[in-house]
C-alpha cells in the first residue's frame, strides 16, 4: 500500500458513517463494487450495510441480511424485497433460505399475500400452515395451482359455512373441485351428526335437471322431466338458492320441448341487408338450420332426413368467420335439439340391426291358464288376479265365435277357485285383526313405558294397513278391507291406549318447551358475548363447549324446532369459533416471534446473558396462554430446541467447576491422611517427623480455600500426633478391629467352601466357635454354627446369604453417606430414603446425637452381623465398605 494511500482513505473508509454510507451509495469506482459484499455485511454503521445492500440489490444478499440483520430498517427493508421476489420468480436454489426468512416474519399480511401469490410450492404451503381463518382457506383453496396442495387446504377447513359458500363457487367452475368440497361437507356433517339428507336429495335432484336441461344422458326427456318432478314433489322443504335452480332447470327442458312453431321468415329489407347492422342478428344460414331442425323434432324424423339436417347444421356453423356472439348464443340454445337429433339418429340405428318380427307373437292360453293355476295353488292372490284379468283380456281380442270353450270353461273354474282363496284369506286376516285388537286394547293397563306404546301402535297400524294392502286388489271398488265394526273396535282400542300415555307426552312436550327455551337463553347469552370485541378466549370456550353438548341432545326440543335451533347452534359456534382462531392467531404470532428470538440466542456469545434471556422468554411464553393444541405444541417444540442447549451447556460448566472442586478437597484430603499418618507412627519415630509434620501444615496453609470441615480434619491430626496416650489406644482399638476382619474373612471362606461342596465339618474349625475374637459378637458365633451345621441345604444357606447381603447393601449405603463417598447408581434410592430417615431422626432426636466414632462402631457391628454374602456379592460389598471405613476411621483419628 503506498503512503498516498495510507494518508488519503477512500470516502467511503471514512471515519464518518454519513460520508461512509453517501460514497456506498454514489461512488461508481470498481475497487468500491468488489468491497460492497463485505461492506454489507461488516460495516459497523447500519446505514453504510443498507446503502451496501441496496447498490446489490440481489435476492441472496437480501435474505442473508434479514436472516442475520436486527436492525428494524434493514429487515423490512429486506422484507420488501423477498415479499415481491418471492411472488414473481421461482426459487433457483433459495428455497431453504426463503422457508427461514418466512420463520422470522409474524405478519399476518404477508402470510396471505405468499399463500395466494407465491410462485414456489413449498413457500405456499408454509404460509398456509401460519394461517388458520376457515374463509381465508376457502379462497386459497378455490384458487390453489398444484392439487397436492389443495387436498391439504381442503383437509384444513372444518367450517361447514366455509365448505358451502366454496362448493356454490366452484360449482360452475372446477366440477372436480366441487366434488371434493361436497364430500367434505358431507365427511364433516357425518361426523356432527347434522347431515340433512332431504337437502342432499335436492341437490342430486337438481344437479340431474341441469344434466337434463344441458341435453346430456337421457334420451326420453320428457319421462325423465316428470319422474323429476314426482321426486321433487316428494321434498317437504328445500332452500331458496336450490328451489330457484330446479325452477330454472326445468324451464329450460320445457323450453325445449315444447317451442312454439316460428313465424313464416319475413323478407329481407333493405335495412337488415346493411352490412352495418348484421353483426347484431345471428347469421340467417344458422337461423334456418337451427329452425329446420326445431321443426323436424316436432314428430317423427327419419334418419336420412336426420343426417342432412346435422350436415346442414355443420355447413353453416363452419361458414361463420368468425361467429359472433349472436350466434353463439343461438348455438348454446340449439345444443339440446342436436343432442336429441343424435340420439334419434343412433336408436333408429340400434333398431335396425335386430331382425324384424315378421308377426305379432300369438296369445299361449294354455301356458298362462297354467301359470294362473300354479299362482292359485301357491296362494300367490296378486299374480292370480292379473293373470286371469290379462286371460279376459285377450279372450275379448278373439271374435266370439273364436274363443276356446275349454279356455273359457277353465277360466272360470279358476276364477271360482281365486274367489275361494280371497274369502278364506279375508277370513284369516279378520282373526288376525282381532289379534291386533286384542294386543292393542292390552297396552293401556300393561304399565310399559309410553314410548313402547307409542311404538306398539305405530307398528299395530302398520300391520293394519299391510293386511288391507293383501286384499285390495287393483280394480277393486272398495278401500277397506276390514269389516266396519271392527275397524271402530280398532279404532277405540287405539285410542284407548294413546290416552294413557298422553299425558307422558303432553308432560314430555312442556319439558321440552321448557329446554327450547333455556337453549335460546343461551344461544342469546352467548350470541351476545361473541359479539364483544375484547372478549377473552377463556370466557368462550366453555360457551363452545356447551354448544357442542347442546348440538347433540337436540332431541331433548320439540321436533318442529330442533332444525332452526340447530341453525342457531352451528351459527353461535361459527362466530365463537371465528373468534377463537383470531385469538389462537395472535397468540401464534407471538410466540411465533418468541421462537424467532430463541433461535437468535444461538449466536449469542455470552452464556449468562444468553441463559437470562432465555430465562424471560420462557416467562413472556406462560404469559401469553395457550393458542391451538397441536400448534401450540409444535411450536413448544420449536421453541425449546435453540434453548436446551444453552442450558445443557450452564449444567456442564457447573459440573466442570464442581470436578475442580472435587479435585481441590481431594488434595487437601490427601494433605490430611498425610497428617493422620504420622499422628500413627511408633513412639519412637514421633520425634523425628516434626519436621515432616510442619511441612504439611505450612502446604495446607497455602492452599486457598480450606474447608472448615478439613481444616479441622488436619487440626486434629497435629493434636493426635502430640498425643501419645491417645495413639496407644487406637493401636489397641485396632488391633481388635483386625482380629475381628480376620475372623470375618474366615467366616466367609468357609460358607463359600460350604457352597462349593465342602461337607459342613471341614468348612471351619470346630474349635472356631470357642474363638475368644468371639466375645461380645454372638452373631458371628451363629453364623459359624450354621455354616457347620450339615442339616442346612446348600438353598438354605444360599438364601440366607442372599438376605445377609441385602442388610450388607444398606450399611454400605449408610457408611457411604456417612463418609460422604459416592454410591453406586442402583443404590441411590436407598440413599435418599436413609437420608431421609436419618433427618427425620436428627430432628427428633436433637439432644442424643451420637459422633461419628460411635456410628462407625455401630456400623461395623452390623458389617460383622450381616456375614456370611454371597460369593459374588462378597468382593463389590466389602470393598465399598473397607474404603468407607477406612475415610470414617480417618475422620476421627483412628489408623
Amino acid at each position: 500500500m503506498s503512503l498516498k494511500s495510507r494518508l488519503f482513505k477512500k470516502p467511503w473508509q471514512h471515519r464518518d458513517p454519513e460520508v461512509r454510507a453517501r460514497a456506498v451509495r454514489d461512488d461508481d469506482s470498481p475497487e468500491l463494487k468488489t468491497r460492497l459484499p463485505e461492506l454489507a455485511q461488516h460495516d459497523d454503521s447500519v446505514q453504510v450495510r443498507l446503502a451496501a445492500l441496496e447498490r446489490i440489490d440481489t435476492e441472496p444478499f437480501w435474505l442473508d441480511a434479514r436472516l442475520r440483520e436486527s436492525d428494524p430498517a434493514i429487515c423490512a427493508r429486506a422484507d420488501r424485497f423477498i415479499l415481491r421476489a418471492v411472488n414473481t420468480t421461482p426459487a433457483e436454489g433459495l428455497l431453504q433460505a426463503r422457508l427461514d426468512w418466512l420463520e422470522r416474519i409474524d405478519e399476518p399480511e404477508i402470510f396471505r399475500r405468499l399463500a395466494a401469490e407465491a410462485k414456489d410450492v413449498e413457500l405456499r404451503r408454509a404460509a398456509l400452515s401460519r394461517i388458520s381463518s376457515q374463509g381465508f382457506l376457502g379462497d386459497c383453496y378455490a384458487t390453489e395451482a398444484d392439487a397436492g396442495l389443495a387436498e391439504e387446504i381442503l383437509q384444513r377447513i372444518e367450517q361447514v359455512s366455509t365448505l358451502e359458500r366454496l362448493h356454490e363457487r366452484l360449482r360452475k367452475t372446477s366440477k372436480k373441485r366441487a366434488g371434493a368440497v361436497k364430500e367434505r361437507l358431507l365427511e364433516l356433517q357425518a361426523a356432527s351428526g347434522t347431515l340433512d339428507r332431504e337437502r342432499l336429495a335436492a341437490e342430486s335432484l337438481v344437479a340431474r335437471a341441469e344434466a337434463l336441461a344441458r341435453g346430456d344422458g337421457e334420451t326420453d326427456r320428457a319421462g325423465a322431466l316428470e319422474e323429476i318432478r314426482r321426486l321433487w314433489a316428494g321434498i317437504e322443504s328445500a332452500d331458496e338458492g336450490l328451489s330457484r335452480r330446479y325452477r330454472g332447470a326445468v324451464s329450460i327442458i320445457e323450453a325445449s320441448l315444447n317451442r312454439p312453431p316460428p313465424a313464416p321468415p319475413a323478407e329481407p329489407s333493405a335495412k337488415e341487408e346493411n352490412p352495418d347492422t348484421t353483426d347484431q342478428a345471428p347469421s340467417e344460414g344458422l337461423k334456418r338450420a337451427s329452425e329446420a331442425i326445431r321443426q323436424a323434432l316436432a314428430g317423427p324424423v327419419k334418419t336420412d332426413r336426420a343426417t342432412a339436417l346435422l350436415a346442414d347444421w355443420d355447413r353453416a356453423w363452419n361458414a361463420l368467420n368468425p361467429p359472433g356472439a349472436a350466434d353463439l348464443a343461438l348455438k348454446e340454445a340449439t345444443l339440446p335439439r342436436l343432442r336429441e337429433l343424435q340420439h334419434r339418429i343412433q336408436a333408429r340405428a340400434a333398431a335396425s340391426s335386430k331382425p324384424a318380427s315378421t308377426s305379432e307373437p300369438r296369445f299361449d292360453f294354455d301356458a298362462e291358464l297354467d301359470a294362473t293355476a300354479n299362482a292359485i295353488e301357491q296362494g300367490d292372490i296378486a299374480s292370480a288376479h292379473a293373470a286371469i284379468g290379462r286371460l279376459r283380456s285377450a279372450l275379448r281380442k278373439l271374435p266370439a265365435k273364436q274363443r276356446p270353450g275349454a279356455v273359457t270353461g277353465r277360466l272360470q273354474r279358476l276364477d271360482g277357485r281365486l274367489k275361494e282363496l280371497r274369502n278364506y284369506q279375508h277370513w284369516s286376516h279378520n282373526e288376525h285383526r282381532d289379534q291386533l285388537i286384542a294386543q292393542v286394547e292390552a297396552l293401556a293397563g300393561s304399565g310399559q313405558h309410553p314410548d313402547a306404546i307409542s311404538a306398539a301402535l305405530k307398528d299395530a297400524r302398520q300391520e293394519w294397513q299391510r293386511l288391507d294392502e293383501l286384499e285390495i286388489l287393483p280394480g277393486d271398488k272398495r278401500k277397506f278391507a276390514a269389516p266396519a265394526g271392527q275397524w271402530r273396535r280398532f279404532q277405540a282400542a287405539c285410542k284407548s291406549a294413546f290416552d294413557s300415555a298422553k299425558p307422558y307426552f303432553e308432560k314430555r312436550q312442556e319439558v321440552q318447551q321448557d329446554s327450547l327455551a333455556e337453549l335460546d337463553r343461551f344461544i342469546e347469552q352467548g350470541l351476545e358475548k361473541a359479539g364483544q370485541e375484547d372478549v377473552e378466549a377463556r370466557v368462550l370456550t366453555p360457551i363452545l363447549r356447551k354448544a357442542r353438548q347442546a348440538i347433540r341432545r337436540l332431541d331433548e326440543l320439540p321436533p318442529k324446532s330442533r332444525g332452526a335451533s340447530a341453525g342457531r347452534l352451528r351459527e353461535l359456534m361459527d362466530q365463537i369459533t371465528k373468534k377463537l382462531d383470531e385469538a389462537s392467531e395472535k397468540v401464534e404470532l407471538a410466540k411465533r416471534r418468541l421462537v424467532g428470538e430463541a433461535k437468535a440466542l444461538a449466536h449469542e456469545k455470552d452464556l449468562k446473558a444468553a441463559i437470562d434471556k432465555a430465562k424471560s422468554l420462557q416467562a413472556q411464553w406462560q404469559r401469553l396462554g395457550s393458542a391451538r393444541r397441536k400448534v401450540d405444541q409444535q411450536l413448544w417444540k420449536e421453541f425449546r430446541e435453540p434453548i436446551d442447549p444453552l442450558f445443557a451447556q450452564l449444567d456442564d460448566q457447573r459440573k466442570e467447576q464442581k470436578q475442580a472442586d472435587k479435585e481441590a478437597m481431594a488434595e487437601l484430603e490427601a494433605l490430611c491422611i498425610q497428617a493422620e499418618a504420622l499422628a500413627e507412627l511408633p513412639g519412637d519415630e514421633l520425634a523425628e517427623a516434626s519436621g515432616r509434620m510442619q511441612g504439611l501444615a505450612d502446604e495446607f496453609a497455602d492452599k486457598q480455600t480450606r474447608p472448615g470441615r478439613l481444616t479441622q480434619r488436619f487440626d486434629q491430626a497435629r493434636q493426635r500426633f502430640e498425643q501419645r496416650q491417645q495413639e496407644q489406644r487406637m493401636e489397641q482399638q485396632l488391633a481388635e478391629v483386625r482380629a475381628l476382619e480376620s475372623l470375618a474373612s474366615e467366616i466367609q471362606q468357609g460358607f463359600e467352601q460350604r457352597m462349593n461342596g465342602t461337607p459342613a465339618e471341614e468348612a471351619l474349625p470346630e474349635d472356631l466357635a470357642a474363638d475368644s475374637r468371639l466375645s461380645g459378637h454372638e452373631a458371628l458365633r451363629q453364623a459359624i454354627e450354621r455354616i457347620r451345621d450339615p442339616d442346612q441345604t446348600p438353598e438354605q444357606l444360599a438364601a440366607w446369604a442372599s438376605e445377609n447381603a441385602d442388610r450388607a447393601r444398606q450399611v454400605a449405603v449408610e457408611i457411604e453417606f456417612l463418609s460422604g463417598m459416592e454410591s453406586p447408581a442402583e443404590d441411590r434410592q436407598l440413599r435418599m430414603d436413609h437420608q431421609v430417615q436419618r433427618l427425620a431422626s436428627r430432628l427428633a432426636e436433637r439432644a442424643s446425637q451420637p459422633d461419628l466414632a460411635t456410628e462407625l462402631s455401630a456400623l461395623e457391628a452390623r458389617w460383622l452381623a450381616s456375614l456370611p454374602h454371597p460369593g459374588e456379592r462378597h468382593a463389590a460389598l466389602a470393598q465399598r465398605f473397607q474404603k468407607c471405613q477406612n475415610v470414617v476411621k480417618k475422620m476421627t483419628g483412628i489408623t
